[in-house]
């Protein structure tokens, strides 16, 4: 696996001092992945006049972190070793991993 992500997700958390929402940050998974585009096929979509493209994109964690994260958690990319451009991306896992005998659990993810 040639990145590192940081999984995390942000939660608005009343402060009784201010009397207001603070965001706090709750990180579920820092280490080793892998951002993958299984294929360069894009799928054009024209809702209500836009034309919006989309990809499928999928991350990589190693087994044993099923349970680390969650759906709607936040995937920010913090380094690679063969893609500087990966770099800052940042992804929502939108489904969970799929189970059984894997080599790495594999996440459904969007860019955001």
């Amino acid at each position: 696996m040639s990145e590192t992500v940081m999984v995390s997700v942000t939660t608005s958390v009343f402060d009784d001092a201010t009397g207001k929402y603070v965001d706090t940050l709750t990180v579920h998974y820092s280490g080793t992945a892998r951002i993958r585009y299984p294929s360069m096929v894009v799928s054009e979509k024209t809702p209500v006049g836009q034309v919006l493209a989309s990809q499928d994109v999928t991350l990589h964690l190693p087994v044993g972190l099923a349970s680390a994260v969650d759906i709607n958690d936040t995937v920010t990319v913090t380094a690679s070793s063969v893609d500087g451009d990966l770099v800052g991306r940042t992804y929502r896992i939108k489904a969970l991993a799929q189970a059984g005998q894997v080599s790495a659990h594999r996440f459904p993810v969007e860019s955001l």
